[in-house]
């Protein structure tokens, strides 16, 4: 014969003794209960309130990672958290466009410049390619 075993109901807290998994379904919330992972004579060992806290840590733990995640909506959805990171995001932005336009800006005067002395260099040239004015 099968030795009893310990299930719990996530939802609700409420415990009870079954032999097999199948059995396993909460009166209360008709849902799957969670095995224990205790052996029964260990959890019959203890008395009514450590057993109650622990299905209460067990449940509590289960919702833990639902807890995590209503927090985590609720900080991605505070307006100041958000203003603050934005307002960050938006200041290195700025920054890059000064330094983009900072580069465009001597990236011009580079091609003036450039422009400039290719100008007097093909003066330059045309003025030694003309033959030498001769006085009458």
């Amino acid at each position: 014969m099968r030795e009893l075993s310990v299930y719990y109901c996530p939802k609700c807290g409420r415990y009870g003794y079954y032999q097999l998994v199948k059995n396993a379904t909460c009166p209360n919330c008709d849902v799957k209960m969670i095995w224990l992972d205790m052996r029964y004579q260990d959890f019959m060992d203890l008395g009514l309130e450590e057993r109650d806290s622990l299905i209460i840590q067990k449940v509590m733990d289960r919702h833990a990672s639902i807890t995590g995640r209503i927090i985590d909506a609720d900080r991605a959805h505070n307006s100041r958290a958000l203003v603050a990171s934005l307002s960050a995001h938006v200041q290195e932005l700025e920054a890059e466009n000064r330094q983009l336009n900072e580069t465009i800006e001597w990236m011009h005067q580079t091609i003036w410049d450039l422009l400039r002395k290719n100008k007097s260099l093909e003066q330059q040239l045309s003025d030694l390619s003309q033959p030498p004015h001769v006085p009458d």
